[in-house]
């Protein structure tokens, strides 16, 4: 039992890192922190608003435009369950809506 606590603490400690990663702006290092649990999340079908929007923030944030907007329509199809939950997904919405106005943008010049 103590060593399940011990994995548990680890794999909890690694995706604190890689929060603490986005919002200190490492966002190549955020990005492999988070992948693994973010594909874990996806094979398990047990979705995460808050770890689905760090991966996506970081992913823009490097230009992973493409996965952005993959992960972006799973945090989509995701219910909040709670006034939390719900703002991280209105932030993330707003960078969608940053996205797009940046790309109509480009293909207005």
């Amino acid at each position: 039992m103590v060593e399940k606590n011990e994995k548990l603490q680890a794999f909890a400690m690694e995706m604190k890192q890689g929060y603490t990663f986005v919002k200190e702006g490492k966002n190549e290092e955020a990005i492999k922190k988070l992948r693994p649990f973010v594909e874990l999340m996806r094979t398990s079908g047990a979705p995460n608003i808050r770890l689905f929007v760090s991966y996506s923030i970081a992913q823009i944030r490097t230009g992973d435009i493409e996965g952005f907007l993959q992960t972006y329509a799973e945090i989509k199809e995701m219910e909040p369950k709670n006034p939390d939950e719900q703002s991280l997904k209105n932030q993330i919405d707003g960078f969608f809506t940053d996205l797009m106005d940046e790309l109509q943008k480009n293909v207005e010049e």
